[in-house]
């Protein structure tokens, strides 16, 4: 499965290719981003580094695949690097080199007297010696180690004798095939692309009936034959503002309470529906939208699919950290028995 879609028309007996990309970027605007951000691989060394981090936030607004996100991240980590390297140089730390070390011990340990120069090693050695503590460990001379008068034993190893024999009989061992990857044929969808719409149905499936739900429950309290004109325009009312909050708990969404592993995946497979402009992330407070009814929008973190179609907002990047101890409490918390999305086999 490709990045985009080939089509072919037969016009006046010729030909016609046309190249459909998702988000309106052709194979020629790709090709340049991608010529852009390996020429600024080039020069980050040559940059300061806000000119180059700058440079790569401009590059990346118009970055909306993969193989280009991958290229970002590698600028990036070199942007990082080249910020390290800067701040050690910040750091003030005392040097020492071999001839100042040299200068300062004549100065300090040179001896003078009759005539006659020579080097005081005694004081240097009675200065030093507050440094060691202990008697160095494994010091040896020409005449041999320094033993207490033991004998040492040396352990004999038993040689490893390799076998030479051909084996007959052995069968060759073969990997195991991977489900869904080389039986997956050119007309199919990848593990991942199946998942990223696996994560999208729930999340209109969990979108729509949460609205249904909302929606019965305030007709069971303001519908009926004998219901009042201004009971009626309240709750058409509170339709509209539940219709303008048709998002849902995301921990309820995303989360698989029995694979870690897989809620990561879920999170992960849904930025992509965020990047595509078809659902949005968010974080509220509780809100109460009629205490009469007791209707309710619950706060913390929320998704919302996107059915509009108005072009997605600039990209952002953000580090989401989650510890399997976070996940256990999350799904405690919010009482999360099932998940959303189909539990993946294998």
């Amino acid at each position: 499965m490709t990045d985009y879609d080939v089509d072919h028309h037969s016009r006046n007996g010729e030909d016609e290719r046309s190249i459909k990309v998702c988000q309106g970027l052709t194979e020629d605007q790709r090709r340049e981003i991608r010529k852009r951000q390996r020429l600024l691989r080039k020069e980050i060394d040559d940059l300061d580094v806000d000119q180059a981090r700058d440079k790569n936030n401009e590059i990346f607004k118009q970055v909306k695949y993969v193989r280009e996100c991958v290229l970002d991240s590698e600028n990036v980590e070199e942007i990082t690097k080249k910020f390290g390297n800067k701040i050690d140089q910040l750091i003030q730390i005392p040097r020492y080199d071999a001839d100042r070390v040299v200068s300062m011990l004549v100065k300090k340990c040179g001896i003078t007297r009759g005539g006659y120069s020579y080097f005081d090693w005694r004081g240097l050695g009675d200065q030093v010696g507050v440094c060691f503590n202990a008697i160095p460990s494994q010091v040896s001379f020409l005449n041999g180690p320094l033993v207490d008068g033991k004998e040492v034993k040396v352990k004999q190893r038993a040689k490893r004798v390799r076998s030479t024999q051909p084996e007959s009989d052995a069968e060759e061992e073969r990997p195991e095939d991977i489900k869904g990857h080389t039986a997956r044929g050119k007309n199919q969808l990848s593990a991942v692309k199946e998942n990223i719409q696996n994560v999208e149905r729930a999340l209109v499936k969990k979108v729509d009936s949460t609205y249904r739900a909302r929606s019965r429950s305030l007709t069971e309290t303001y519908g009926g034959k004998d219901d009042s004109s201004g009971k009626i325009k309240k709750m058409t009312r509170l339709k509209k503002k539940i219709k303008r909050h048709r998002d849902v708990n995301a921990i309820e969404l995303l989360f698989n309470p029995n694979s870690f592993t897989q809620t990561v995946e879920n999170l992960y497979h849904y930025s992509f529906l965020v990047k595509e402009g078809k659902a949005s992330l968010d974080v509220r407070q509780n809100k109460v939208l009629d205490e009469e009814s007791g209707l309710k929008i619950d706060g913390g973190p929320v998704v919302k699919y996107v059915r509009d179609k108005n072009p997605p907002p600039p990209p952002r990047q953000a580090i989401v950290n989650l510890t399997m101890e976070d996940w256990k409490n999350l799904c405690e918390a919010y009482e999360v028995t099932s998940s959303c999305v189909p539990h993946r086999e294998g």
